[in-house]
């Protein structure tokens, strides 16, 4: 369950960092929101009966309320076809029954809808911005995934000094750490179709090293001899770098 920037709005808060999904924000609105699928394939939601151009529930907790719905997303295969939206938010104002949430929310509803015979909730949809933000999102953690990939490969090759592989968006990454007159060097390979934002990506996945700092091989290095369409990249991997790589690591090899 996504909330809508207005919603976030509504709450006081605004969008995250990118590598936050919006469904895991810690408020209790968005928490008690994550419930509401489960609870109308249950029968057990409420609806919000004066907003009837579309279906909308009721999302109760504290003094806070939402409004939130199943929204088709369209013919975008980056999301999926249907996805749950907390579009709006708000507070319970039982001693100004005017001013509570639902009553406003069906006082707008019915303003956008004057003169077409009923009531039209559009504007509580999802809107640009908050589908370029999921856009945004998605990519993100997608090169964290990728990253964490290619840091296991980095770690186990410092382990036992061998060439590993892993194999992101259908390109085979490889990884070789090799220990010379007390430098440490670090190899890394990639084969398939060239992308430049997967090599952007492959060179910003070590702590310390900018890119700048690698080198493009040519030829030969630390016994790689690069196959046709293989690159190969290398540097130093400054020991600060190396002793992240391996504290982080959870142990849990490839």
């Amino acid at each position: 369950m996504r909330p809508t920037r207005r919603a976030l709005s509504d709450l006081g808060l605004t969008f995250p960092r990118l590598d936050v999904p919006l469904a895991t924000i810690d408020h209790p609105l968005v928490v008690k929101a994550q419930g509401l699928p489960e609870a109308v394939q249950a029968g057990g939601a409420e609806r919000i009966v004066s907003i009837t151009d579309r279906t909308w529930f009721k999302v109760k907790t504290q003094d806070y309320r939402g409004a939130a719905g199943d929204v088709p997303s369209g013919n975008d295969p980056a999301v999926p076809d249907h996805s749950w939206w907390l579009a709006a938010a708000g507070h319970r104002r039982a001693d100004t029954p005017t001013q509570d949430f639902y009553s406003r929310l069906t006082t707008e509803c019915e303003r956008a809808g004057r003169g077409s015979g009923g009531v039209i909730s559009e504007g509580l949809l999802p809107q640009e911005t908050d589908y370029k933000r999921w856009y945004a999102e998605l990519a993100t953690l997608a090169v964290t995934a990728m990253q964490g990939l290619i840091r296991k490969a980095i770690v186990k090759s410092a382990h036992d000094g061998k060439l590993w592989t892993v194999t992101v968006q259908h390109h085979v990454i490889g990884a070789l750490v090799r220990t010379d007159d007390g430098e440490t060097y670090l190899a890394v390979t990639a084969e398939g179709y060239y992308d430049a934002r997967l090599v952007a990506v492959l060179l910003d996945s070590v702590p310390g090293v900018a890119a700048d700092d690698w080198i493009a091989e040519p030829g030969p290095v630390l016994g790689i001899n690069p196959n046709q369409g293989q690159i190969v990249f290398s540097t130093m991997l400054p020991p600060t770098s190396l002793a992240s790589l391996l504290d982080a690591d959870d142990g849990d090899y490839l």
